[in-house]
């Protein structure tokens, strides 16, 4: 099986071997430098350690694995392999697909507002657009740097402890507004920033992560409740905007691929790892697992009206709740194909995008 094969099978579960596979590497001798997670690296530390090649337009580019969709007023913006980044402004019935600078796995996107957007992905980059999306720029990186054992030999504990960071992927980004945002990935990589991102400085000793679990999503409601959601059933929230967090009582010790705030301020769903879905009504003080016969991994979701809610995963799965989200129904699409995002465009349909590019449906809530 090949790498972007198993990125398609379960992204997360590849992330989490490939990463260990880094550590072990590590251990045995090839060294990685650490980045500048700690302030704002500048441009020519990281870019000579990339791959600076732009990514390629291409007439398939909404066939390929696109991993996250966001939607902000009649915008639609989409992300994926190879640097694909789409743009539709009439509900997805026509793309174009944007100027960015790397063709590095893009794994999520966020609006700061309708003109200011940010873009995830592998390499710890972050990518931002500051005219809706059409043009992109490398804002951060942290790659796979190679350093001799004098060098490692100076490195402070902490730095060394980080070292499987550099090479990461980040997998998630959310915006507050467009100065104020975080992106969180493996290895418990956890950055903010206050300044549109010029800065970016790791703020990861705001939560108790110290094994490093991997971060996978990061969620918000509208009310400035934020939940972060990842590997070993880690689950924080913050009730601030990201300032300052509490870590939750998990119900479940697998992996969460990502949370659903709504439709009142104290609703928040998590899923992840083998179809687990729980609930929260109380700010995930306690949790009720919901009725499901899913067993594939769920990766994203999103609310229909006071009751409603649809979840999407590997294996083309399709989950439904009628009910606030205690119970699901469950349809597979004809393609089996794994579905990673999913959105409601303005025209009330849904757009759910993955392995196989982006997909237009109509929910259906009778």
């Amino acid at each position: 099986m090949t790498v972007a094969q198993l990125q398609v099978v379960n992204i997360h579960m590849w992330i989490r071997n490939k990463m260990r596979y880094s550590m072990i590497r590590t251990l045995v001798g090839t060294a990685l430098l650490w980045g500048a997670s700690t302030g704002s690296a500048l441009a020519a530390d990281y870019e000579k350690h990339l791959d600076m090649r732009a990514s390629i337009p291409s007439d398939k580019a909404t066939e390929s694995l696109l991993t996250d969709v966001e939607v902000f007023n009649d915008k639609v913006i989409a992300v994926g392999d190879r640097g694909h980044i789409l743009v539709s402004a009439d509900n997805g019935q026509s793309w174009s697909q944007a100027q960015v600078p790397v063709q590095y796995l893009l794994t999520a996107v966020d609006f700061g507002d309708a003109q200011n957007i940010w873009a995830v992905g592998h390499e710890g980059i972050i990518l931002h657009s500051a005219d809706g999306g059409s043009n992109w720029a490398l804002q951060y990186a942290n790659p796979h740097r190679v350093r001799t054992d004098e060098e490692l030999n100076q490195l402070t504990d902490e730095e060394f402890a980080k070292l499987p960071q550099a090479g990461s992927p980040l997998l998630d980004v959310w915006f507050r507004d467009e100065k104020a945002g975080f992106a969180v990935g493996a290895y418990g990589i956890f950055l903010g920033t206050v300044d549109g991102g010029k800065t970016w400085q790791d703020v990861a000793s705001r939560i108790e992560n110290f094994d490093g679990w991997h971060l996978n999503a990061i969620s918000a409601n509208e009310q400035g409740t934020v939940y972060i959601a990842g590997e070993k059933g880690v689950l924080f929230r913050s009730d601030d905007g990201g300032e300052t967090w509490v870590t939750l009582e998990s119900p479940y010790q697998g992996s969460y691929f990502g949370a659903l705030t709504g439709p009142n301020p104290d609703d928040v769903l998590v899923f992840g790892l083998q179809g687990n879905i729980f609930k929260s009504s109380d700010r995930g003080e306690s949790w009720l697992k919901a009725k499901s016969k899913g067993t594939d991994g769920v990766m994203d979701g999103v609310l229909l009206g006071d009751k409603g809610s649809i979840l999407v995963g590997n294996s083309g799965v399709v989950l439904t709740s009628k009910d606030g989200g205690a119970n699901y129904t469950m349809q597979i699409t004809k393609s089996r194909e794994a579905i990673l995002a999913v959105e409601t465009l303005p025209n009330g349909k849904l757009i759910m995008v993955g392995q196989g590019g982006v997909d237009l449906a109509a929910p259906s809530m009778k």
